[in-house]
């Protein structure tokens, strides 16, 4: 047996029977504890590696599932060095997510040398999923639904911000493959609270709307967000931030030339906008 099949404890060598590649750890967005269950989790892989009687509209390989919004990739030498992560809730709770990872070397995974130990948190991939259209509001929460267009189609995967008084982030959404979204506002930056308060909505979309996504796979025209391998070990911005939240704006996208929705929102209610919002690609 390889001395890289063996780690040293208190009680003796014992044999390794699997290796970490990476630990995905869904958080829901609002809360920041572990995502519902029921997500499903997977890299994408070609159609030779899939597994037979696979469905069309998820061309990917399962991570394992551990509970607690936590699933799980096994090390392999066969496995390509950066992954297309996908993150994807059936019901609609969560916006999906696809992410480019870069995964550390088998090599450096099995080296028996600890002074070349890759620790479990910088194999560690924390992902915040945005709310979706079927999320559990929580009690009292002021929130706005509504869908964005362009020219009347929905506009897939734009982010929402909801800028309030001093030009304060409220609240930060995604739209999903209907266009759909649900923008939770946070602190109202009011003092006193008020009855209402007024927020701006501000749209970034793609330049040109992507080849739409189908029954096949409704996930096509995402875009994948390059993340950042941490660091060995971990700084803590390694495992928290605006990347990682989906803060950013993603890949091919601008802003909104259409002006911005004004709105003033119930505080500790939920606003359904009967008017579409419009998007408008800056030149």
């Amino acid at each position: 047996m390889s001395p890289r099949d063996l780690i040293e404890t208190s009680a003796g060598p014992v044999t390794v029977l699997h290796r970490l590649a990476l630990g995905v750890l869904a958080r829901d967005g609002i809360t920041s504890r572990g995502a519902a269950d029921g997500l499903r989790v997977g890299w994408e892989a070609a159609p030779p590696l899939l597994p037979p009687h696979h469905p069309g509209w998820w061309p990917c390989i399962d991570l394992e599932q551990v509970g607690g919004g936590r699933f799980r990739l096994r090390a392999t030498e066969s496995r390509p060095a950066i992954v297309v992560m996908r993150l994807h809730d059936p019901a609609r709770r969560y916006v999906s997510r696809r992410l480019e990872v870069t995964l550390w070397p088998h090599a450096a995974l099995v080296d028996p040398d600890p002074a070349h130990h890759v620790a479990v948190a910088a194999r560690t991939l924390p992902v915040w999923l945005p709310p979706g259209a079927a999320y559990s509001l929580p009690r009292g929460a002021t929130a706005v639904r509504g869908r964005v267009v362009r020219d009347g189609t929905p506009v897939h995967w734009a982010r929402v911000v909801g800028v309030g008084p001093g030009n304060a982030v409220l609240g930060r959404a995604r739209t999903d493959d209907r266009g759909e979204f649900l923008l939770i506002l946070g602190e109202t930056n009011q003092n006193p609270v008020q009855s209402t308060v007024g927020v701006d909505l501000r749209v970034h979309g793609p330049v040109a709307q992507p080849a739409t996504g189908t029954v096949t796979d409704p996930l096509a025209d995402l875009p994948a967000e390059p993340i950042a391998r941490p660091a060995n070990p971990p700084v803590p911005s390694d495992l928290d931030n605006a990347s990682l939240r989906g803060e950013l704006i993603l890949p091919g996208s601008v802003g909104n030339a259409a002006p911005a929705v004004h709105l003033n929102v119930p505080v500790g209610s939920e606003l359904s906008l009967t008017a579409d919002v419009p998007f408008a690609p800056q030149p």
